[in-house]
């Protein structure tokens, strides 16, 4: 028999794929343990395992199972009322400006809901309600867009012609 290369990681999809190819080899007959063993990749350990299986639960034990994860720290119910909570805006709530940031989220989520997430995860429940990264605008909020206006079109040509672009401004 010749060595088979088998990555040392398998989905679940292939996991349940040699248990059922398992399941269809020892139904023939054709192979001893230590052939199957081999020729699948385990141990006769899992073997053994796979027949006890088979006698107590039948061919379904061999399929895989669903998992279904950690059971999540906000209801739906939560999540909504905490989007509820997120368009109220971030003044209401007590923080100096409008913008929301992860750890302001975070308080919000820990005062509400006595629940306290690590930032990262925040991302992800605010991504899940529909929320998207924004950057925030970096001009001030005083500023005239009509004076900026007014001053590329007259200032900065003059400080341009007087400028010198070796040393600088012009004597």
């Amino acid at each position: 028999m010749t060595d088979r290369w088998l990555p040392s990681r398998l989905t679940r999809a292939q996991l349940e794929e040699r248990r059922l190819h398992f399941l269809h080899l020892f139904e023939t007959g054709q192979h001893s343990s230590k052939e199957l063993a081999e020729l699948l990749g385990v141990s006769m350990s899992t073997l053994r395992t796979w027949r006890q299986l088979l006698r107590h639960q039948g061919p379904g034990a061999l399929q895989a199972t669903v998992t279904t994860g950690r059971v999540p720290a906000l209801s739906e119910e939560q999540r909504e009322s905490l989007k509820t909570l997120l368009n109220e805006g971030a003044q209401v709530h007590g923080f100096p400006d409008s913008s929301w940031t992860t750890p302001r989220v975070r308080e919000v989520i820990g005062r509400h809901f006595d629940t306290w997430h690590h930032r990262d995860h925040v991302r992800r429940i605010l991504h899940q309600l529909g929320f998207s990264r924004q950057k925030p605008d970096k001009r001030a909020l005083e500023q005239n867009p009509e004076a900026v206006a007014t001053w590329i079109q007259t200032t900065l040509p003059e400080i341009k012609k007087n400028y010198d672009g070796k040393s600088g401004l012009r004597s």
